[in-house]
């Protein structure tokens, strides 16, 4: 498989190491993906490296093997954070979707995952689907991953991920063959190691199908909507 993580930090974090990207590359190499990271520092270098990897699309050579978009960010359910920059899920939206306009003619499966604290409630779907019937887009990401948990520490991230890509360059991902991602999903949160919800889009019913559970803390701990999480 071929995997591009792209994480932004804060500040402290990368003083301190706290992060997936470093440990997430070398576990896909050891798995023999090819895997490359990127450090982003605001909004504008996020899209600036979703339009560069995007032009793997343009490549004939490029071959079939699924690619892997990788986001690691803080957020909470209305946006996720580069650097000094919130970027709400209706502007992601827009920066996912011209790069997968671009990705069109990659013969591969394209898989996205969004590892970030809040996630599990993104609407980062529902802004796409919009976008999809006001006939902006052609082609929206079909296969998508999240955390199902309101907050995800480091730690736990490192770990999921790395059971996640070991397995899932072996997954198929089509409508005919979900059963079997889903019972890998099944597998992985039973194991108590995580727990991850998975977006598919149906091109029947133009809309998101959803396998997986969202698991919000109770409201009695829970911090305002708009506190930033991992």
């Amino acid at each position: 498989g071929r995997v591009f993580i792209l994480e932004s930090p804060n500040a402290l974090d990368l003083l301190e190491g706290r992060g997936e990207r470093s440990s997430i590359e070398q576990v896909c190499k050891l798995f023999e993906h090819d895997t490359t990271a990127f450090l982003l520092r605001d909004s504008a270098e996020l899209k600036q490296t979703l339009m560069y990897l995007s032009s793997i699309g343009e490549k004939k050579e490029a071959g079939d093997a699924p690619l892997f978009i990788h986001i690691s960010a803080h957020g909470n359910s209305e946006e996720i954070v580069v650097g000094p920059d919130h970027v709400p899920w209706k502007d992601l939206a827009d920066m996912i979707s011209e790069a997968y306009e671009n990705l069109n003619q990659y013969k591969g499966r394209i898989i996205l995952i969004l590892s970030a604290c809040g996630a599990n409630e993104q609407k980062l779907t529902k802004f796409i689907k919009q976008k999809y019937h006001k006939r902006e887009i052609q082609s929206p990401p079909e296969y998508i991953f999240v955390f199902s948990t309101d907050s995800v520490p480091w730690a736990d991230a490192v770990v999921t991920w790395t059971i996640f890509y070991r397995k899932a360059v072996k997954l198929r991902f089509e409508t005919e063959s979900k059963k079997e991602v889903q019972n890998f999903l099944t597998r992985l949160r039973k194991s108590g190691f995580g727990s991850l919800t998975y977006f598919r889009w149906d091109q029947e019913s133009s809309k998101y199908l959803r396998y997986g559970r969202t698991i919000s803390r109770p409201a009695s701990t829970m911090s305002a909507a708009t506190a930033i999480g991992r």
